[in-house]
């Protein structure tokens, strides 16, 4: 025993060697004096149980208990403000299994100097044993308050003791609490109110046994644990002036409490646990406190020490929040709550972090996350900027990030996981790409703001969802999902990019930089885009951008057309009416007719452009600028009206290019120009450059957009290759010109408008300037309202060379070799007959002799002309001739209906019965006519003619005197089909085509038969004509007419024999014909006939036998006929009459058989032939057949 207090004094004399009894003292006195008016202490003794109170003596001075020898259980109370009071002596002592409890305002002092006590520990002011427990009550004070250092205020000497503060436990000069026990544990609870004061270490032991602490309150010096496995649990608002150390043993740190505590100078502690809901701060190394295992079980844990290096466990539970920095953290965490690192410098961390929590990124600072984490909880961004250079860094890949006020800094090129739910609240977030790539293939919901920021490429392959929105403040952000769930908006910022397509762009963006649609497939955007920005066009599929707001877009940085096509319906969908348009390879295609805006910059970069109308119509009127190539597509019209200046030249593949329009004639374009198949080029204005044609050329108002527009010039300064069609001037309007340097026919067409009239008619014309016309091709040429006239002179002008210009003698042909109009056949000829016109072309209807412009070569492809020496000679197309022969056949048709007496009935003696419808009579005739008149163009006519007639009488009478009278009617058909020749195309006697006329007739007769058999005959006829004629040139036509045919006729037989009569006869024909006007598509035609009037004379020779039961009557007639009347006139186009005879002489022979077949009926038959007998040629040759059948 003396040994261990020996040593014991030789221990405590080492530890409280620097201690300084004076302080001490002032210290304790300093605490006395803040008890107010302590009272004295009364202590009685009652089986074991000690109470003292505040009544006399004055205080207690003797020691309460006799240590060891004290029974078990025993119990002291010092009641509230009562004294006990030693000197140096032990004040309680007591064995095991004791209670000691020191109410409120109560006082156990002593003031030991050299006394051992009753356990030979020292004059500790309260000591006990095993199993013991004190209570010192707030307000209430133990104090050790003597010079010996090892008598100390509470001295357990056993185990199983607690020691409950809440008032004052103080040694003076020595440790407050002092453990004697080499095994088993002692409990020290200081809670809120309490306070354990000693000038160097509140506590100390003299063995190994542990020692459970727990601090709520105040401990003023140091905590030294022994060599036992210790608990020190710390709670928030408790506090410890000196170092921690934990000694030997195992020992385990328990952070407790729902405030906030701060630790520091703590050592040898194996195991650091956090609890409860406080914030607790470690300012040193968790390594340097000998920690090897650390749990934060609830509540938040702060590192700010330097934990790199330490190797220990460390362990964040559910309900745990572990928050430091990248040097402060461990290496190793195991994070099943959070792991926040408050960043407030820059910083790397190269740990891992696994687990099923949450990473959480605050402070300002920067964060390098640098390990491959696999914990699962996702990260969230609160502040500062967390970097990583691999998805891996960010934990697991099922792990969201939540980006609510922070940064996620790329440092390497790479995507984030796509099973990562992302997630912007409403503090927002940022993601700086600095100069790399990355893809989210995930959906980012939220509703607060996200930015873009770094010069590299960000690609959201998911949806955006929800109301967030997003500002692109660096590089350039790439949006690829669909944005039908996300009502929020995109910002653009200058030198930033955004990249979409229809369906992932937000209906509402405010791009002050670049944006960017990548339309691979078709779609519409129906949003509205603001800002001072530049809108982009990528991708291959067609974008339509469709505003939703009828003002349209506003942003004013203009429209860049990269590729694909940009569908437009309105000028406003291309922003405010400032912002510019440039094409550099793709395709601005119109969904309506409207006009850009003029005050557009439009160029052409060297990807060049184009521009679909579809069916629209659209005008520019600024200038386009630019290196490249314009195409023109779709089937509607561009219309430009500026001064252009683009140097890459114009394809028009489709539909029309207008270069100016009738108020724009200085328009131009640069470079030349390249028309394809089915398009067409052309306008008012000027092609600065060569053009090649292979579809159509329109001049002026030939532009269908143009129609019925003013005359006008198109001009080619270069080069014109025609291989399709030049159409110079259009609707019936003639006056254009087109103006070429130099024109090479490909074996093209150039369609004009002419007036087809005489010399210096109006007409479209090519006008080669100072070149040279050569090639090979063909003028269509529209007659617009000229009817024909003579030309006397050089014709009218179609091809003119200036300036020197030169054309080749078959450089142009006439389409179809001529061109009719009004009664002329116009042919195209190189060289006029004025000096100075050999180089023009013109067209002509007559044929010059010795021209004097440097000889007339007719064009390649036209008919051959005749030859004249002298006179001119008159072109007539071919139909003149035909229609000059229509009155003539017609005439004659209705003649041969008429015929006489004797071809209708026969022969007067048939003609025997009376009574009403006593007879009817029917013939059949036929033969081949060639009828030729004198006249313009001396018409001949050579066919058939055919024709039935059928008659009944309808009465018959016979007077006593012997006269009969037979009154008729008569139904007839008749057609004449044939050729026709005559003068045509300075040819005479040539074929001109083919004519036919029918005739339907009806009439009625009135026959009379004297006593001696003279005979009287009266035919009235009316006809309804049908004329048809074809030309040899193809041109048909058809018109109606009517004719009406009178006859009177007589003859007086004379017998001149047994058998045989000689019967005189004569004849007069009156006829009056009406042939309707016709137009044969070249010209109206109209017809002047009059009436005509043919007197006959004649002799019949008619002999009579009878044979086999049969009276035959052969007769011979001869005839004299002359016709009288003036000419017939066919008037061309209203200005070109062509007249044709009328009057002319001919002879007729008849031979004709008459058969009295039975008593009703008989049959008769005739052969006529007729020929001219003056100047005009004509042949008939007519069979004749009929019969008569008496009722």
């Amino acid at each position: 025993m003396i040994s261990r207090i020996t040593n014991r004094r030789t221990l405590l004399r080492e530890r409280c060697s620097v201690m300084k009894p004076s302080a001490g003292w002032l210290a304790a006195l300093a605490y006395i004096a803040t008890i107010p008016s302590l009272s004295f202490a009364n202590c009685t003794t009652v089986n074991n149980s000690t109470t003292c109170d505040t009544s006399v003596p004055s205080p207690w001075s003797r020691t309460i208990g006799a240590g060891p020898g004290t029974a078990s259980g025993s119990t002291v109370t010092v009641g509230a403000n009562a004294r006990v009071a030693m000197g140096d002596a032990t004040a309680i002592a007591l064995s095991d299994n004791a209670t000691i409890v020191v109410q409120s305002g109560a006082q156990v002092t002593n003031s030991a100097r050299v006394n051992d006590g009753t356990y030979g520990t020292g004059a500790n002011t309260i000591e006990f044993r095993n199993n013991s427990t004190l209570t010192v009550e707030q307000g209430a004070a133990v104090i050790s308050g003597g010079t010996e250092s090892i008598a100390e205020a509470v001295n357990p000497l056993g185990t199983g003791n607690a020691i409950v503060n809440n008032g004052t436990i103080q040694g003076v000069n020595s440790a407050a609490i002092w453990f004697e026990n080499t095994t088993g544990s002692n409990t020290v609870i200081n809670n809120a109110t309490g306070l354990i004061e000693a000038p160097g270490s509140v506590m100390g032991a003299s063995g190994n046994g542990a020692v459970d602490f727990t601090n709520r309150g105040r401990v003023i010096g140091s905590l030294d644990f022994a060599g036992g496995n210790d608990a020190l649990r710390l709670y928030t608002g408790s506090s410890v002036s000196g170092s921690i150390d934990g000694g030997g043993g195992n020992n385990i740190l328990t952070l407790n409490g729902a405030g906030t505590g701060m630790l520091a100078n703590v050592t040898n502690f194996q195991t650091l646990q956090k609890q409860d809901s406080g914030i607790w701060t470690i300012g040193d190394s968790i390594r340097t406190m000998g920690v090897s295992s650390a749990e934060v079980r609830q509540g938040t844990l702060v590192l700010t020490g330097d934990n790199s290096e330490y190797t220990g466990t460390m362990l964040v539970d559910q309900e745990g929040i572990l928050q430091g920095t990248s040097r402060s953290l461990p290496q190793a965490i195991t994070d099943n709550g959070s792991v926040k690192f408050a960043q407030a410098s820059d910083g790397s961390y190269a740990g891992v972090v696994s687990g099923t929590g949450s990473v959480e990124k605050d402070g300002t600072g920067k964060l390098v996350l640098l390990g491959g984490n696999t914990y699962t909880g996702g990260t969230v961004l609160t502040q500062g900027v967390l970097s990583v250079s691999a998805d891996s860094a960010l934990g697991g890949k099922t792990g969201g990030v939540t980006f609510n006020g922070g940064t996620l800094q790329l440092g390497s090129s790479f995507d984030l996981a796509s099973t990562r739910a992302l997630l912007v609240a409403a503090g927002g977030g940022t993601i700086d790409t600095q100069g790399f790539q990355s893809t989210i293939a995930q959906d980012l919901r939220g509703t607060g703001a996200l930015f873009k920021t770094g010069a590299g490429t960000l690609t959201i392959g998911g949806s955006l969802v929800g109301s967030l929105t997003a500002e692109v403040q660096q590089g350039t952000l790439v949006l690829n999902g669909r944005s039908a769930q996300h009502t929020g908006s995109v910002t653009v910022d200058a030198h930033a990019a955004l990249q979409a397509s229809s369906h992932s762009l937000p209906w509402t963006v405010t791009n002050n930089g670049l944006m960017q649609f990548q339309q691979d497939a078709d779609g519409t955007y129906g949003g509205l885009i603001s800002g001072t920005g530049v809108v982009e066009k990528g991708g291959l599929g067609t974008l339509t951008l469709s505003p939703g707001s009828a003002t349209g877009n506003t942003y004013t940085g203009g429209t860049m057309l990269k590729q694909g096509v940009l569908s437009v319906a309105a000028d406003n969908a291309l922003g405010g009416a400032a912002g510019g348009v440039t094409f550099d390879g793709g395709t601005l295609q119109l969904g309506n007719s409207f006009n850009p805006a003029g005050t557009r910059a439009i160029s052409i970069a060297a990807g060049g452009g184009t521009i679909d109308t579809q069916a629209f119509v659209s005008a520019i009127t600024q200038n386009i600028t630019g290196t490249g190539a314009l195409t023109k597509v779709g089937a509607g019209t561009l219309v430009l009206n500026g001064v252009n200046s683009w140097l890459g030249g114009t394809t028009v593949s489709a539909g029309a290019l207008g270069i100016g329009d009738a108020s724009a004639t200085t328009a131009s374009i640069t470079a030349g120009a390249s028309v394809a198949a089915g398009a067409t080029l052309g306008g008012y204005g000027t092609v600065n450059g060569d053009v090649t044609n292979k579809g159509t050329v329109a001049v002026a108002d030939a532009l269908v957009q143009f129609a019925g527009g003013a005359h006008g010039n198109f001009t080619i300064n270069g080069t014109l290759t025609n291989a399709n069609l030049v159409q110079i001037g259009g609707g019936q309007n003639a006056g254009n010109s087109l103006v070429v340097n130099r024109y090479i026919g490909n074996d093209g067409v150039i369609a004009l408008n002419t007036v087809l009239a005489g010399d210096s008619a109006a007409s479209d014309k090519l006008v080669v300037n100072g070149g040279r016309a050569t090639g090979a091709t063909t003028l269509k040429v529209r007659n617009v309202g000229g009817q024909g006239a003579l030309v006397a002179s050089n014709g009218i002008e179609v091809v003119a060379a200036t300036n020197g210009a030169t054309t080749d003698a078959g450089a142009f042909s006439l389409a179809g070799g001529t061109v009719k109009a009004g009664a002329y056949e116009y042919y195209l000829a190189k060289g006029g007959v004025t000096p100075g016109t050999s180089e023009n072309f013109y067209l002509r209807n007559t044929v010059l002799a010795d021209p004097n412009g440097g000889g007339t070569t007719a064009a390649p492809g036209t008919p051959a002309l005749p030859v004249t020496d002298s006179a001119p000679v008159t072109l007539f197309r071919p139909e003149v001739a035909l229609y000059a022969e229509l009155p003539s056949v017609a005439r004659q048709l209705g003649m041969m209906q008429i015929d006489s007496f004797h071809l209708r009935q026969g022969e007067q003696s048939l003609l025997g019965e009376t009574g009403p419808l006593p007879a009817a009579w029917g013939r059949v005739w036929g033969g081949h006519s060639t009828l030729s008149q004198d006249g313009d163009v001396v018409p001949r006519f050579s066919g058939s003619m055919t024709g039935t007639q059928i008659g009944q009488d309808l009465y018959a009478s016979t007077t006593p005197s012997g006269h009969r009278n037979h009154y008729g009617l008569l139904l007839g058909f008749g057609r004449a089909t044939g050729d026709v020749r005559g003068y045509a195309v300075g040819v005479p006697d040539t074929e001109v085509g083919h004519l036919g006329v029918s005739a339907y007739s009806v009439g009625g007769y009135w026959t009379h038969i004297g006593p001696g058999g003279w005979y009287s005959d009266a035919v009235v006829l009316g006809s309804a004509l049908e004329i048809d004629s074809s030309s040899r040139d193809g041109i048909s036509s058809t018109t109606h007419g009517k004719a009406v045919t009178g006859s009177v006729e007589g003859g007086v037989p004379f017998a001149v024999g047994r058998s045989l009569t000689l019967e005189p006869q004569a004849q007069f024909i009156w006829q009056h014909q009406t042939i309707r006007d016709l137009n044969d598509g070249i010209s109206n035609v109209t017809f002047s006939n009059g009436n005509t009037m043919v007197g006959r004379l004649g002799v019949r020779l008619a002999g009579v036998y009878e044979a086999v039961h049969v009276f035959w009557q052969p007769y011979l007639r001869f005839s004299l006929l002359r016709s009288f009347g003036g000419s017939d006139k066919a008037t061309f186009g209203g200005v070109t009459p062509i007249s044709t005879s009328v009057g002319q002489t001919t002879g007729q022979v008849d031979a004709g058989m008459v058969a009295k077949l039975t008593k009703h009926g008989s049959a008769f038959a005739t052969v006529s032939v007729s020929t001219n007998l003056g100047s005009e040629h004509q042949r008939i040759v007519t069979g004749n057949v009929g019969a008569r059948w008496a009722w």
